[in-house]
């Protein structure tokens, strides 16, 4: 199995993701950053969500809890108070390692040179602070798979997704670094990786221990979701990481030299650079389609195990 780490903000999508983390891939350590709801949230969701999932070995690190610069909000109305749809689940007994999430991802780059992935679904702190302490780092990380970014539907402003909203700064020098880069950016997600109330209600009837997580966690979720607009809950980082394990979910791709704004009203905004305007050569390839059926069916595999 291909060797990761899962770096997150642990709240409703992300804990669905790390699932699909754990069936599909050797997840050699879970790094924690800022974004999503409180960090001592987040820490707990992640601890919890390993020993819910039967894989309490696996390390998990806590990193930068606030981003490089500025300032940004918690989002605890898109996910619940405690990030997992206001769930009140038991206090895990697994406990984080002492470890700098950032140290421990260049400590594993090294022991794992070029076969080393980061699965990044959540703002790019940890990333960015792992390469400007080491940026000998991408020559052993293999790739790196970034959910984030928005074309023109931004999720949190009018143009700019949360995870590169959050910390933009970090999102340029991970992207200008020269690490291998795959971005799947929200309306990707938005199109193909929602979860109807059909496909909730199948969810519901799955009736595995599984399932029963995914429809607690991600409660709250569902229904900020379609209080905005959507058809159902939005599974952003599941996709992602659905897409890193099997590259025939995006259907299309394109490479280009991808940036991020850092100011006033467009911060966080993804720039994308489709006619080589600035003469620079392609930084990341961007997914622009992918196929709904089949991450779902990955999706719902998942869940169905016992």
């Amino acid at each position: 199995m291909r060797k990761t780490i899962f770096d997150t903000d642990t709240a409703s999508d992300d804990a669905i993701a790390l699932m699909l983390a754990l069936d599909y891939f050797e997840v050699l350590g879970v790094t924690i950053v800022a974004g999503n709801v409180k960090f001592e949230n987040e820490v707990s969701n992640a601890l919890f969500t390993l020993e819910y999932l039967s894989r309490p070995d696996i390390p998990v690190y806590l990193g930068a809890q606030r981003p490089l610069l500025g300032q940004w909000r918690t989002v605890e109305e898109v996910h619940g108070k405690n990030g997992f749809g206001d769930w009140e689940y038991p206090s895990p007994l697994k406990k984080p390692e002492s470890e700098f999430a950032a140290d421990a991802i260049i400590r594993l780059s090294k022991e794992y040179e070029g076969e080393l992935e980061i699965l990044a679904v959540s703002p790019l702190t940890n990333i960015a602070l792992a390469y400007l302490k080491d940026p000998k780092i991408i020559n052993r990380i293999r790739k790196i798979w970034i959910m984030g970014g928005a074309f023109t539907r931004g999720n949190t402003t009018e143009i700019a997704e949360f995870n590169f909203w959050v910390d933009p700064e970090a999102a340029q020098i991970v992207l200008n670094a020269g690490f291998d880069i795959t971005i799947v950016p929200w309306e990707i997600a938005e199109e193909s990786a929602t979860i109807t109330d059909e496909e909730w209600n199948k969810i519901e009837d799955i009736n595995t221990k599984r399932s029963e997580f995914f429809i607690k966690v991600n409660r709250v979720l569902r229904e900020y979701s379609k209080s905005v607009g959507s058809r159902g809950s939005v599974h952003p980082d599941s996709l992602t990481v659905t897409i890193a394990y099997d590259n025939s979910v995006a259907i299309e791709k394109v490479s280009k030299y991808v940036n991020v704004e850092l100011c006033s009203r467009s911060r966080g905004a993804m720039l994308i650079d489709w006619y080589g305007l600035n003469k620079r050569r392609p930084n990341a390839e961007v997914v622009i389609k992918a196929d709904s059926q089949k991450f779902k069916k990955y999706l719902f595999d998942s869940l169905s195990k016992a």
